[in-house]
């Protein structure tokens, strides 16, 4: 798919991985769709960069609210017309005890059934002939046999979304569905942690460092380019998941 000319939605783009995106598609002449939740001021910054290499749009939902969704989606469709990719990148991390109920609704709802919503949407937009394409951004801890224990509804939700894009890539062969799975990325989510914590953590990447989110970002626009590329989960963890993810 040459990106110049179509419409990208990425959603969590007000930071981090999202933000790297919607400014990575830009570059190579898509409009980027910028959706946030609650971080507007970010959400304008991505919007700034985003509009030093093209044309994008903010639009703001709870994506784990239906209502909140379609909601958006007319927006969308007033103010651009129909998507031909979605990057579903919202949802956070949070660690905390397996008997925890609570958390374990927040995460599915903010990962897994966020991202459920906005496909729904996005595959029953008014029908054109144009591929689309659908990029969940789910986490090395979402691959079955490196989920962390600390982070275990993280992990869950996580590896339902990698299951969702597996499965949903055989419904259409005029939807492509792929799923990156990234390691440690340096996002703002990591900027609270000390220097010991952080060299910790490099210390368990073969590369000794953290993934930028530009180096996902450049995944990203690799993977929607290429149409011959469906159902895959692609790792990008700068070899995390070659060590032993040890216990707390």
């Amino acid at each position: 798919m040459n990106l110049k000319d179509k419409t990208v939605l990425v959603t969590g783009a007000s930071s981090g991985i999202g933000e790297a995106i919607a400014i990575a598609v830009a570059r190579r002449g898509a409009t980027a769709v910028i959706a946030y939740r609650k971080n507007k001021e970010g959400a304008e910054q991505t919007l700034k960069e985003v509009e030093r290499h093209g044309t994008g749009y903010l639009v703001q939902a709870d994506l784990s609210d239906q209502s909140e969704t379609e909601s958006m989606f007319s927006d969308i469709s007033e103010k651009v017309g129909l998507i031909d990719v979605l990057v579903n990148n919202a949802g956070d991390a949070q660690g905390g005890d397996f008997f925890d109920y609570k958390q374990w609704r927040n995460q599915f709802e903010n990962i897994f059934f966020s991202a459920l919503n906005v496909s729904q949407l996005f595959l029953k937009q008014a029908k054109n002939d144009r591929l689309k394409k659908i990029i969940n951004i789910t986490s090395v801890y979402g691959n079955i046999n490196t989920g962390n224990n600390v982070f275990i509804a993280y992990s869950a939700a996580k590896s339902a979304l990698s299951s969702m894009t597996v499965t949903l890539a055989k419904r259409d062969p005029n939807i492509l569905v792929n799923a990156i799975a990234p390691g440690y990325v340096w996002t703002p989510g990591w900027k609270e942690i000390s220097d010991v914590e952080k060299k910790l953590c490099e210390s368990k990447t073969m590369i000794e460092r953290f993934i930028l989110p530009e180096e996902i970002a450049h995944m990203t626009v690799a993977i929607i380019e290429n149409d011959a590329i469906t159902g895959q989960i692609i790792t990008v963890d700068g070899g995390l998941s070659l060590q032993k993810l040890e216990r707390k």
